[in-house]
C-alpha cells in the first residue's frame, strides 16, 4: 500500500464548480485617467463577506473622474448613507455590467434625477431603476466623480464587474484594465488544526502555527523537529498579494495544496454570489479572526460550507494521518498574473493517537445540518436549519450583571464560533418598568467588554431579536435620545455659505430617521452616518435668499426617542 492509500483512508470524492468565465474578445477601459493603484483586490476576506470587487486609490483626494468603461446604460442608481454610498450600475452589450460606488457626484443630468426623486420620496436614501435609454453612456465618458460617501473608509473607488444574468461579481483583473503586477505572492504563515477530538498536532489536542521561511525563492516553515500529526488535521495559510504602484496587502486569486504529490484542495476567486459571500466565515479561521483580527484561509472545508469558489477538491481537504511515515505537504498561491509562490514542508504520521481523546463537556449538541433549539431558566433559542458550518459542542452559562442590565448576562456560547444564518434569542428580564416595555431591547457584550445595541422588542414576558453572532447577550433599556448640535447659533446669517451641517449621533440604539423641515418644507439633508454627519446644501430655487427662515430637524432612534431641534436662520 502506497503513502496516497495510506493518508486517505477515505473514499476519493471529486467535486468541480465551473462558472462561465470571461469572454476572450471582451475589452473594456480603465475607469480612471491615472494609472491604476489598487488598495484592495476581488474576493479579498472581509468581515461576513468576500469583497466584491476592486479599489481605486485616488490619493486621498475626492473628485477625481470616474470613466464608463464601455458603452451602455445606467439600469440603477442608489444612494445610501452607509455601505456603497452613491452608486452608479452600467450594463454593456457584452453581457457584463459595472459598478461604481462611493461617490462623490453624479453626472450632471443623473444628478438632477436623483435629487428630484429624494423630494418626491422625502428620503436622501434612495434605489432607483431609469428606463432603459434614459441614461446612455459612451465608453470613456465621465459619469461621476470618486468620493468617500457610504462606509468607505477613505477617499478611492469601488469598482465591480458583474454577469449582467445573475448579478454575480466577477474578478475584474481577470481583464486588461491595464492594472500591472509583477509581484510574488506573500506566504506568511500555515497552521496545522486537528478536526477532531481524537485528532493532535504535536501531541496535544491545540492548533499550531508556523511561521514561513524564504528558501530559493519559495517558502519553508520554521520547525524543528517537523510537526507530529495524528488523525483527521486540516491545514490554513496566511498569505497575501501586493501590486505595481501601491504597498497595500490585497487579496489572493487562487490556493491549492498537495499532499504528497496529490492535491486535494483548490480555491480560485474567478466570481461568486452575494448570496453566498458570508460563506466567508466558514472559509476564513474565523476564531482567529474574533479574537485578533487577522484572516487566515482555511485549505479544508467544513461540512456546511457551501461556497462556489472550491473548484476541486479530495475527502473536502482533511488530510488522514494514521501510519508511521513522513509526508510531504506543498501550498501553491497564484495571483491573475500567474505570479506564484509555494511552501513545501514534511510532517510526522503516527499510527497511534499519542494522547487520549479531548474531553469536551457541553449543554447540548447541535449538529450542523438540523434545526436546533435550547431552553433555559430565562432564556430561550432557536438556531435554523444551516445556522452552523459544524456540529457544535454548544454552552450555556449565565453571569449577575455588573452594568446595571435588567436581566442575567447569558454567555450564548462563544463570540469565536460563527453562525450562517441569523437564529432567534428571547431573554426574560428581571425587571419591566411600567410604560416602557418598548424602550427594551437587547444588548451584546463582545469579548473585550465593549457593550452594543442587538435590537430585540418586548412581547409575552422576553426580548427577542434575530442575532448572527455567538457570545454574551442581556436586556437592557434605552431611553436616551439622539444629540443634535447645529453648526451655527440661533439667529445666524447663513447667506453666502454653500450649505450648514448638524451633527447627529446616538450613543446606544443608533439614528433610525431624522427629518429636516425649513419653512414647513421637507428639505434634502445628506447624511454622513460615519461621520454623525447631516449636510443641507440650500438651493435658490427652493429657499428664497435674504430671508429669515424656520428649521426644526427632528431625529429617532431605534428604540423610538425622540429630539426635535428647532431654530432659525438668514440665508
Amino acid at each position: 500500500m502506497n503513502k496516497k492509500t495510506i493518508l486517505f483512508s477515505i473514499a476519493i470524492t471529486v467535486t468541480t464548480v465551473i462558472g462561465s468565465q470571461p469572454s476572450g474578445n471582451v475589452s473594456f477601459m480603465s475607469p480612471m485617467r491615472e494609472t491604476p493603484s489598487l488598495s484592495a483586490s476581488f474576493a479579498e476576506l472581509r468581515a461576513d463577506h468576500f469583497h466584491s470587487g476592486i479599489d481605486y486609490r485616488t490619493g486621498g483626494a475626492q473628485g477625481k473622474d470616474v470613466l464608463a468603461i464601455d458603452e451602455g446604460f445606467i439600469y440603477r442608481i442608489a444612494v445610501s448613507p452607509t455601505g456603497f454610498g452613491k452608486t452608479l450600475y452600467v450594463r454593456h452589450p457584452s453581457g457584463y455590467s459595472s459598478v461604481y460606488a462611493h461617490l462623490r457626484s453624479f453626472r450632471s443630468d443623473i444628478e438632477e434625477y436623483v435629487k428630484q426623486n429624494q423630494y418626491s420620496q422625502k428620503s436622501f436614501s434612495v434605489s432607483l431603476f431609469p428606463q432603459r435609454n434614459q441614461f446612455r453612456v459612451e465608453r470613456g465618458e465621465v459619469i461621476a466623480w470618486s468620493g468617500n460617501s457610504g462606509s468607505s473608509s477613505g477617499p478611492h473607488l469601488h469598482f465591480e464587474l458583474r454577469d449582467s444574468a445573475s448579478e454575480d461579481p466577477v474578478n475584474p483583473l481577470l481583464f486588461d484594465f491595464g492594472i500591472s503586477d509583477r509581484m510574488r505572492p506573500v506566504i506568511d504563515r500555515v497552521i496545522l488544526y486537528p478536526l477532531t477530538r481524537r485528532a493532535s498536532v504535536n501531541r496535544n489536542h491545540g492548533n499550531a502555527a508556523y511561521r514561513t521561511v524564504p528558501s530559493n525563492g519559495s517558502y519553508g516553515i520554521s520547525a524543528a523537529p517537523i510537526p507530529v500529526v495524528y488523525g483527521e488535521v486540516g491545514l490554513g495559510i496566511r498569505c497575501w498579494d501586493t501590486f505595481d504602484n501601491s504597498s497595500n496587502r490585497c487579496g489572493i486569486y487562487s490556493i491549492e495544496l498537495f499532499a504528497d504529490g496529490l492535491k486535494v484542495f483548490s480555491f480560485t476567486a474567478d466570481r461568486f454570489s452575494y448570496s453566498e459571500t458570508r460563506y466567508i466565515n466558514a472559509h476564513i479561521d474565523y476564531a482567529a479572526r474574533a479574537t485578533s483580527g487577522e484572516y487566515i484561509h482555511r485549505l479544508h472545508i467544513q461540512p456546511g460550507d457551501r461556497l462556489s469558489m472550491y473548484d476541486g477538491h479530495v475527502g473536502r481537504g482533511v488530510l488522514k494521518f494514521n501510519d508511521d511515515r513522513e509526508h510531504d505537504i506543498k501550498i501553491v498561491v497564484t495571483d491573475t498574473q500567474n505570479n506564484r509562490s509555494w511552501v513545501t514542508f514534511r510532517v510526522k504520521s503516527l499510527s497511534e493517537p499519542p494522547v487520549p481523546p479531548e474531553e469536551v463537556k457541553c449543554s447540548k449538541v447541535l449538529p450542523w445540518g438540523r434545526a436546533s433549539d435550547f431552553t433555559a431558566d430565562g432564556i430561550r433559542i432557536h438556531f435554523p436549519a444551516g445556522s452552523f458550518y459544524d456540529t457544535v459542542w454548544f454552552n450555556h452559562n449565565t453571569r449577575k450583571s455588573t452594568d446595571g442590565f435588567l436581566s442575567a448576562v447569558h454567555s450564548v456560547h462563544d463570540e469565536t464560533v460563527a453562525v450562517h444564518d441569523r437564529f432567534r434569542l428571547s431573554v426574560r428580564p428581571d425587571t419591566v418598568i411600567p410604560g416602557l416595555e418598548n424602550k427594551l431591547c437587547l444588548a451584546r457584550i463582545n469579548n473585550r467588554g465593549n457593550i452594543s445595541y442587538a435590537g430585540g422588542k418586548y412581547s409575552y414576558g422576553f426580548v427577542s431579536g434575530e442575532m448572527n453572532t455567538l457570545g454574551d447577550y442581556a436586556v437592557t433599556l434605552d431611553t436616551v435620545p439622539p444629540s443634535v448640535k447645529l453648526s451655527f447659533a440661533t439667529g445666524a446669517n447663513l447667506s453666502g455659505r454653500s450649505q450648514f451641517t448638524a451633527t447627529i449621533r446616538d450613543d446606544f440604539s443608533g439614528i433610525r430617521s431624522y427629518e429636516l423641515l425649513i419653512d414647513g418644507e421637507w428639505t434634502l439633508a445628506e447624511y454622513d452616518a460615519k461621520n454623525n454627519l447631516l449636510i443641507c446644501r440650500p438651493e435658490k430655487s427652493r429657499l428664497k435668499e435674504n430671508t429669515l427662515h424656520r428649521l426644526q430637524l427632528e431625529v429617532t432612534d431605534n428604540l423610538g426617542n425622540i429630539t426635535v431641534t428647532n431654530t432659525e436662520f438668514t440665508w
